[in-house]
């Protein structure tokens, strides 16, 4: 054995001659080694003029003669640079960051919990790891102010990261409170630690609070017949031109579009549907600035492309409830255009829903009453014909007053077919609109006696 096998000094061997030359090397080396002192830890390059009391512990990386020696004691003795091999418990305290270290067999580590850098790991009763890097193992644990308040805060880089709670049993997530994907503050539960449901969202500028889960608390739809069940016009599924209205209140986009429904599942094959969404129906002069959230449910097949307004984005394939929230643009005043289209091939889904705010909640449907009404106020069907049947002197006008369901959106107009006519002088039976809500059938009597006239297939469209 030439060396000692913890410092590695050089032993003096028998007969050897200048034997002071061994003797000073190894007084030299433990003079660098005890009470180590570094210069750096994070110099990938030795300095360009070293002295005898120049000493570094090598950083990953290192470059020049410090290549490949990751972690190593760089000494400079004797003009040159000699490289020694930690072992675990060697200490030293690094100047340039004036702490303490200890090599603990794989790495160089702080090891005071009073540093002012902090060390890298630190476990209390537990061991930490290069992700938890904070482990307290214990029944309790006390966090207490120094005089006055005391604030815990939990930092992350950028909105769409998590800064958060996280809740477990048995290390599988149960419940999770915080900034989870984006800067709004959300309330999440599990029950297996895979599957989360939303509790609640407070919206991060307005503090407005949904509860995403609870059907009395849903927001409101802002769209009208968004599982597309009223069907007025008949729609057989298929192709609509361009502009053209099929389920109602949804109408095909510039480019027309194919679609189909079965039961509540929407299958959009090419093209996009539109809504025209009125700001004065929801008692607002303009959407433009106010988040807005477009979910849909069970969205397969493909990516599905939305449009509010003059902005965009994109809800991601999956089950589950799926939404994107989008704020209309200063400029998107007056009725908002909202559409869907499938991002590439074919898309089926169900239930589309657009509320105020950054959360998708769970969908509820209105009153069947309700919707009907709400469709009403754009296109409505007459059920049946409407009949007239009066005795009228010649060139008199049998007439009928007809009220509409509800109050349309603007005077309507109004399209039907005559037959059955008795008695009706020529071209003058017809119907004519009032107002929002009133329209009158009438016929004028060719001669003395009955008039007969019956009105079919009345239509009134005050559609935008």
């Amino acid at each position: 054995m030439t060396v000692t096998p913890r410092l590695s000094l050089p032993l003096l061997a028998a007969g050897q001659a200048q034997k002071h030359v061994t003797h000073n090397d190894a007084l030299t080396r433990l003079d660098a080694l005890i009470h180590l002192v570094a210069d750096s830890r994070t110099q990938m390059v030795p300095p360009a003029t070293p002295t005898e009391l120049s000493a570094y512990i090598v950083p990953d990386g290192g470059s020049g003669i410090f290549a490949g020696r990751t972690d190593q004691v760089a000494l400079f003795e004797d003009g040159g640079w000699t490289f020694l091999t930690p072992r675990a418990g060697w200490q030293a305290w690094v100047a340039d960051e004036a702490e303490h270290h200890l090599w603990t067999g794989t790495e160089w580590r702080r090891d005071s919990p009073l540093s002012g850098l902090g060390a890298s790991l630190w476990g209390i009763n537990g061991t930490a790891d290069v992700t938890t890097r904070f482990v307290v193992q214990a029944q309790a644990s006390l966090f207490n102010h120094a005089g006055a308040g005391h604030q815990m805060k939990l930092n992350k880089a950028a909105a769409g990261d998590t800064a958060s709670l996280l809740f477990q049993a048995g290390f599988s997530g149960r419940a999770e409170i915080g900034l989870a994907g984006d800067d709004d503050l959300h309330v999440k539960v599990s029950a297996d630690g895979s599957a989360w449901a939303e509790a609640m969202v407070v919206d991060r500028a307005t503090g407005g609070v949904s509860l995403p889960a609870t059907r009395w608390a849903c927001a409101p739809n802002l769209l009208v017949n968004g599982d597309m069940q009223i069907n007025q016009r008949g729609f057989a599924s298929g192709v609509l031109a361009a502009g053209a209205y099929g389920f109602d209140r949804w109408k095909a986009g510039l480019a027309g579009a194919t679609l189909s429904l079965a039961g509540y599942d929407l299958t959009l094959s090419a093209g996009a549907i539109v809504q025209p969404v009125e700001p004065a129906l929801w008692g607002l002069a303009s959407f433009a600035g106010l988040p807005l959230t477009l979910a849909v449910e069970g969205l397969s097949g493909g990516d599905l492309a939305v449009s509010i307004g003059s902005v965009s984005g994109t809800i991601a394939a999956g089950s589950g409830r799926r939404g994107v929230t989008l704020t209309p643009a200063i400029g998107d005043t007056g009725v908002l255009a909202v559409s869907i289209a499938p991002a590439s091939g074919p898309v089926t889904l169900r239930r589309i829903k657009l509320e105020f705010g950054h959360a998708a909640s769970g969908w509820i449907a209105r009153p069947a009453t309700l919707e009907e009404a709400l469709c009403a106020r754009y296109h409505w069907r007459h059920e049946g014909a409407l009949a007239l049947d009066a005795y009228q002197a010649a060139g008199g006008a049998a007439q009928q007053t007809l009220v509409l369901p509800t109050r349309m959106r603007a005077v309507p107009s109004v399209a039907f077919t005559v037959s059955g006519t008795v008695n009706v002088a020529g071209g003058s039976a017809a119907i004519a609109v009032l107002s929002r809500r009133e329209a009158r059938g009438s016929a004028t009597a060719a001669a003395t006696g009955r008039v007969q006239a019956s009105f079919g297939s009345v239509v009134f469209d005050a559609e935008l």
